[in-house]
């Protein structure tokens, strides 16, 4: 498969940081809000906090591995994943567990078509 949509605007995140909807666990938080254009977008945001480079590098390339395997149209969302320091430890199948589960309930959470 090919690679996932990103977020680049600093307007796309400033909007996701406003108006999104959150929801979060102990590894990460993923906010999210309707877009119009057919498929979904994802950003990454790793501080400090997390790591060094080579870890907060790492925790990035895995979840746009896991997000390859996990793209699903059906929404059209802008989403943003705050990765949490907890992550630095986390397995590869504990984070795709966490970013299932937080997409999921993120893609439910919106009604089909309510572009804001």
């Amino acid at each position: 498969m090919g690679s996932v949509p990103t977020l680049r605007s600093r307007r796309d995140f400033a909007r996701l940081q406003a108006s999104g909807r959150a929801r979060s666990d102990r590894l990460m938080v993923v906010r999210s809000v309707p877009n119009a254009l057919g498929h979904d977008r994802f950003g990454i945001s790793t501080s400090r906090r997390v790591g060094g480079a080579v870890t907060r590098n790492r925790i990035r390339r895995r979840i746009k591995e896991l997000l390859r395997a996990s793209v699903d149209d059906s929404a059209a969302l802008d989403v943003l994943i705050i990765v949490r320091p907890a992550s630095s430890e986390a397995t590869f199948e504990e984070l795709g567990s966490s970013l299932r589960h937080l997409l999921s309930s993120a893609r439910s959470g919106h009604a089909a078509g309510a572009v804001t």
